[in-house]
């Protein structure tokens, strides 16, 4: 009587231990970084209930930096374990090249989606130089952008040469971050495409990026504080803007500028344009790491994630404001005008052509180069 009974406990407890693997198998773990509520909102209280309407599958957003949950992969990787703890991640440029060199990914997603032809097809090739291979599958882009208080400026410079002859005329009113924050960076790569225009393919030469340096030594002295201090980060900048010590800020994202001049920070009179209607696009991905133990179901969260209904609604400036991904060619006529109303605006004061980011070596050797050759002379 005892053994049927154990034996009855031990069937019972299988079945309840089926089914509890069934149901975790139908969650997504999905490593991301958590530093923004309004990305967070955006996964918890848009993209959640419809994967899990319409793909019965629950995300469980987890909030980590990309160098711990790389960490984590690597160590997984090194003991050997073949069921992971992690289904899906949010990664891009160095990250990426780190996965990828280390064989950290679980191979070739682009086949194994629906419609490839959806995406626009150049974000499907390099991820900051390095080749995608169809390892991972874009999420978002940004275009790199100019903001500018046109109450002070009432003729904004919207080409190289206009900028240079502004800030001759107008000493103290511009500065740019530190090369070591990614904005500040940014600015460098963006003023390489603008002094050599139509030349770069790729990483730029060394006489490609010295024209940049030495445009930023001419200009050091009619900088804020003479160009002997730079704001230590984009947020130091934007500050700046807001109270009008200088008259212009940056950044990747075009569309960043609406919530600042919604919730007061920016003036109403600020305007967005790309320097010589061109702009370095830095994109960013999703991929699914070599032991995910649900790569099916993370497949259907990224088909989700980049379907029309969620690109829209998180190129929102209220909600998250972060760009397409999606080719317009591939899509409705209502469709491409209700994505261009959300892209495009007022705020604009020129159209421009996406160019590709650099190499994260190539970015690192850029903000070493910026202090000998700007910086300490």
């Amino acid at each position: 009587m005892i053994i049927k009974k154990f034996i009855g406990f031990a069937l019972l407890l299988l079945v309840l231990t089926g089914c509890g693997s069934e149901s975790e198998r139908k969650s997504v773990q999905f490593y991301m970084w958590g530093g923004d509520e309004n990305i967070n909102k955006y996964i918890d209280q848009t993209v959640a209930p419809y994967v899990l309407k319409e793909y019965d599958i629950d995300i469980k957003r987890v909030a980590m930096e990309t160098n711990d949950f790389m960490s984590k992969l690597q160590n997984e990787k090194s003991v050997g374990r073949k069921d992971g703890s992690i289904d899906l991640i949010w990664i891009n440029g160095a990250a990426f090249k780190q996965a990828k060199d280390s064989e950290l990914l679980s191979g070739d997603l682009l086949s194994d989606l629906e419609n490839t032809q959806r995406f626009e097809q150049v974000l499907l090739e390099t991820d900051s130089g390095e080749p995608i291979e169809g390892l991972e599958i874009p999420w978002g882009k940004t275009s790199f952008a100019f903001q500018v208080n046109t109450d002070n400026v009432k003729q904004p410079p919207l080409t190289i040469d206009e900028l240079t002859q502004w800030i001759q005329n107008n000493p103290g009113r511009f500065t740019y971050p530190d090369a070591a924050d990614f904005t500040g960076n940014g600015f460098i790569r963006q003023l390489m495409y603008s002094l050599n225009l139509d030349q770069i393919n790729g990483d730029p030469t060394l006489k490609q990026r010295q024209k940049a340096y030495e445009y930023l030594s001419e200009i050091k002295p009619n900088l804020w504080r003479q160009g002997k201090d730079y704001p230590k980060n984009l947020q130091q900048l934007d500050q700046m803007f807001g109270s009008s010590d200088v008259d212009f800020t940056m950044g990747f994202n075009e569309r960043r500028a609406l919530p600042f001049i919604e919730n007061g920070t920016f003036n109403k009179s600020t305007r967005t344009f790309a320097l010589n209607g061109q702009a370095v696009t830095n994109a960013h991905y999703l991929t699914i790491p070599f032991n995910s133990p649900n790569k099916e179901k993370a497949l259907q969260v990224i088909e989700a994630l980049t379907n029309y209904s969620m690109q829209a609604e998180k190129l929102k400036s209220d909600v998250w404001g972060d760009g397409s991904v999606l080719a317009l060619d591939q899509l409705t006529g209502e469709q491409q005008e209700n994505l261009e109303s959300k892209s495009t605006g007022y705020h604009y004061l020129n159209e421009w052509e996406n160019q590709s980011d650099f190499s994260a070596e190539m970015i690192q050797l850029i903000e070493e180069e910026w202090r000998d050759y700007v910086v300490r002379p």
